[in-house]
């Protein structure tokens, strides 16, 4: 009787491991054609030609100097396009080249003040402050009222030359016509302390 017992607990006990069994082949069968669809047995995967590439994004500042030479080369004597050239190639840095298309604006129209105090102040970025000192009195000869040219011959004859009674002169007539300038306070600060410094 003992025996038989221990008979038909090995046979559920062995019926219980089949089952586990089948269910660890099934699982396992099906976490490999799992697997299998979404790496393809290694196959080595390869990216689309037609993927999108990031480019970066265009230096406008070039692009618009490009536009201007080449309009140049169709309207030589263009005085609009000369001054926009000279601008562009101002605020890229390039201050030689804007020197070279300001001077010819002039020499087409040389009567424009603004151009001029132009020229000037990039003759003072390439360090001829000498330069750009003559073009200011020569912007304000044409306009004596001419705002930029009367504050940047002040800053110029004071930080560069050295000229204090000439830079007083340029900042006291300046504050004379507009003395709602924006940096009127500053330059109020500026000639108290010329005056009273040691080359007063």
């Amino acid at each position: 009787m003992a025996q038989r017992q221990r008979r038909t607990k090995n046979k559920k006990n062995n019926r219980s491991l089949r089952w586990v069994s089948h269910l660890i082949t099934f699982v396992f069968g099906a976490f490999t054609g799992i697997l299998i669809a979404q790496v393809g047995f290694g196959t080595q995967q390869t990216t689309s030609s037609t993927a999108p590439v990031i480019s970066p994004p265009p230096n406008t500042q070039v692009s618009t100097i490009q536009q201007l030479e080449t309009h140049l080369t169709h309207a030589a004597d263009n005085v609009d396009t000369r001054i926009r050239l000279g601008n562009a190639y101002f605020d890229s840095g390039n201050f030689q080249s804007a020197i070279t298309h300001y001077a010819r604006a002039l020499e087409m129209n040389p009567g424009n003040p603004d151009v001029t105090v132009d020229l000037a102040i990039a003759y003072r970025r390439i360090g001829r402050s000498d330069v750009a000192v003559e073009n200011f009195n020569k912007a304000l000869r044409l306009n004596p009222r001419h705002i930029n040219a009367r504050y940047n011959l002040g800053l110029v004859l004071k930080l560069d030359i050295n000229d204090i009674q000439g830079a007083i002169a340029a900042w006291d007539t300046l504050l004379i016509l507009h003395p709602n300038h924006p940096n009127a306070d500053a330059v109020k600060a500026d000639l108290a302390d010329m005056r009273s410094g040691p080359n007063k």
